[in-house]
């Protein structure tokens, strides 16, 4: 969407701004999901965008390289990357799973509709979803949020 055509969805901002002008041009940007067989070869290593990515979608770019790089630095101390290529599939499956789904959502407009609504219906489980996908969740957490979820799906 370009931004004169965004102006349109939200009319009182349009008004609030309507005097200003541009302070540079507008920019956008295409992220993908994508996944590297292998993160490392020999002494070299990548970590952050460069090891592979994540949808912008999911708000996670920074935190995963963040966390990359403290599973970097302890592999690098036990003079072992293999253990850098499971923690980094491992700190990557959560994220990349969330932007799929969202993506799905974004795809299927019935299917996003009907999430809302089951979402607006019951908003703690709104916020135990958010929860998880931050991985402040154990695993007994996850099976009980799932099952509600389910539940608040088919009955939405």
């Amino acid at each position: 969407m370009r931004l004169e055509v965004a102006w349109r969805k939200f009319p009182k901002l349009a008004n609030y701004l309507r005097h200003a002008g541009p302070s540079s041009t507008e920019r956008g940007a295409v992220t993908v999901t994508r996944r590297l067989r292998q993160i490392y070869r020999g002494n070299f290593a990548l970590a952050g965008d460069a090891s592979g990515g994540v949808d912008a979608v999911t708000g996670e770019g920074l935190c995963l390289s963040f966390r990359q790089a403290i599973a970097l630095a302890h592999s690098l101390e036990e003079g072992e990357l293999q253990s850098y290529q499971h923690a980094h599939r491992r700190l990557a499956r959560r994220p990349n799973t969330v932007g799929r789904l969202l993506l799905l959502l974004d795809r299927c407009p019935s299917l996003r509709r009907r999430a809302l609504r089951g979402l607006a219906a019951d908003p703690e489980l709104f916020a135990r979803l958010l929860a998880a996908h931050l991985g402040e969740a154990s695993a007994k957490f996850l099976a009980a949020t799932s099952l509600r979820l389910g539940w608040q799906f088919l009955s939405a």
